[in-house]
């Protein structure tokens, strides 16, 4: 076995952790999210938005990558993006991205963990 196909094998092994999710009653519905996180072309454009200054919108485009219905289909669309921005809460984004990345990190308590 490659270092490769170790590595790539380490990672499936991590995204196959499970899902977490958190009751947003804002909404009136559950936000689940795959516990693995993203993959390192999603953190790189993550991470481009925060150094150019520009954190609200990668909070924001986080959570269009990680969101899930109950289905574990996507939430949202990146189209999506602008309008989130503009006419969604910016608290509530704010408590579904802090859930995602404390699931990334913890292995119990808040979010539920599937």
């Amino acid at each position: 076995m490659t270092v490769l196909s170790t590595a790539k094998a380490h990672f499936k092994e991590i995204a196959d952790k499970g899902q977490a999710h958190l009751d947003v009653p804002e909404w009136g519905t559950v936000v689940y999210w795959n516990i693995s996180g993203l993959n390192f072309a999603q953190q790189s454009k993550v991470i481009e938005l925060q150094q150019k200054g520009k954190s609200a919108e990668a909070l924001v485009e986080m959570m269009i990558m990680r969101a899930l219905d109950a289905d574990g289909k996507k939430m949202f669309k990146l189209v999506e993006k602008i309008e989130i921005m503009r006419e969604v809460d910016p608290n509530v984004i704010l408590k579904i991205v802090t859930a995602m990345g404390d699931s990334d990190t913890e292995a119990d308590g808040d979010p539920v963990k599937d």
